[in-house]
């Protein structure tokens, strides 16, 4: 195998990788990155079993050939590497030279490996793709994912639940994450919806959609699809192929309180820096805050006996009966920040009953937190 190719170019599908192949799996070869020269481009390729990439870079081949490399290695001698360009070689023993084009001074010797034993990633040759903005799906994810629980023993609430929906005489996509004590919801009207066909709805596990992230800027189009049990984004030459987690997602419409009667509206940005006070003397034990709230204004209260106590007013608009109600603050100040709007309007019912969190510059979210009991 022999190629020259940009150093930006390369570079760029190796920061791509990184996250995947730095995690840990039952199979050490996926900690490689599988670099393929065919015609006027490569392929770089890397998965953890879980999330596939494939990206394609021009480059000039002169050879072709296939190799797998050290990601994490390779990886860091880009980052350091002084040129535009690079001369990439391989031995007939699987040897990777890797030097400037016109400063010989500057060379890396590096074992590569037989790209045999290199796990398959799905292809997409026949997905039926829909596509869109890649800020758009980017928000959705932002507005969604925050909330997605790490943990393995409840598989079904670590990814984000994503659906195609109609209602009245609209079609939309919509994102929809729960950890069982808070929810967020993000719907995105589309016009063409017999572009994007699959049945019922999937979750898509964080860790992919981490990945994704990455990658989607504001002036690009994204495409995404779905196929067997992988989720699929395209951006330009760059492919993620995600497995689907296969669970039941919660019935989360019936948790929803849109009757919801008491209404408050605040300033959201003096909201949350009331509320990342509140947070100083917070501790596991005690984290809670106590909202006192009257006609024009929100009384908050935290105490912790272990510390000490905090307490601070701030102006609002309520149309109910004076009404106490405890929360975590770290779980309002999560929603505060994927909101756009400068006020937010908090729905209550009782002091066990889930609130909702609306904003007029985000006409497509619901969030949904729970409060908490506080003595």
């Amino acid at each position: 195998m022999d190629f020259k190719i940009k150093t930006e170019d390369i570079l760029k599908g190796m920061t791509n990788v990184q996250g995947i192949t730095s995690r840990k799996t039952n199979l050490p070869v996926t900690s490689n990155v599988s670099i393929d020269a065919q015609n006027s481009q490569i392929r770089i390729s890397a998965t953890d079993l879980e999330v596939g990439y494939i990206g394609y870079y021009p480059a000039e081949v002169d050879e072709e050939g296939s190799t797998l490399i050290s990601s994490k290695k390779f990886f860091e001698i880009l980052k350091e590497f002084p040129s535009e360009n690079i001369h990439f070689l391989m031995d007939e023993k699987n040897w990777i030279l890797i030097r400037d084009i016109k400063n010989r001074d500057i060379e890396y010797h590096i074992a590569g490996t037989s790209t045999e034993e290199f796990p398959t990633i799905p292809g997409i040759d026949d997905v039926s793709f829909f596509e869109i903005g890649s800020s758009i799906i980017k928000q959705m994810i932002e507005k969604t994912i925050y909330i997605v629980l790490n943990e393995e023993i409840r598989s079904h609430l670590t990814g984000v639940y994503f659906e195609k929906k109609g209602r009245e005489d609209k079609v939309f996509l919509r994102m929809v994450s729960t950890d069982g004590n808070r929810l967020s919801l993000v719907d995105q009207p589309i016009d063409r919806e017999d572009d994007l066909i699959f049945d019922g709805g999937v979750i898509i596990p964080k860790r992919g959609l981490s990945e994704v992230l990455k990658v989607l800027k504001e002036d690009t189009r994204a495409k995404i699809g779905i196929k067997g049990n992988n989720f699929i984004l395209s951006i330009e030459n760059e492919t993620f192929i995600i497995r689907l987690i296969e669970a039941e997602f919660p019935e989360y419409d019936r948790v929803i309180p849109m009757d919801n009667k008491k209404e408050l509206k605040i300033e959201k940005d003096a909201f949350k820096s009331m509320l990342r006070r509140m947070s100083i003397l917070s501790s596991d034990k005690y984290r809670g805050v106590k909202f006192k709230i009257d006609k024009d204004r929100l009384e908050a209260v935290t105490i912790n006996p272990e510390i000490g106590e905090s307490r601070e007013s701030i102006k609002v608009s309520y149309n109910d009966e004076p009404f106490e109600i405890g929360f975590n603050p770290k779980f309002i100040i999560d929603t505060l920040n994927v909101m756009k709007s400068s006020e937010i309007t908090i729905k209550f019912e009782d002091v066990s009953d889930p609130c909702l969190f609306l904003g007029k510059d985000d006409p497509d979210f619901i969030s949904v937190i729970m409060p908490m009991r506080i003595k």
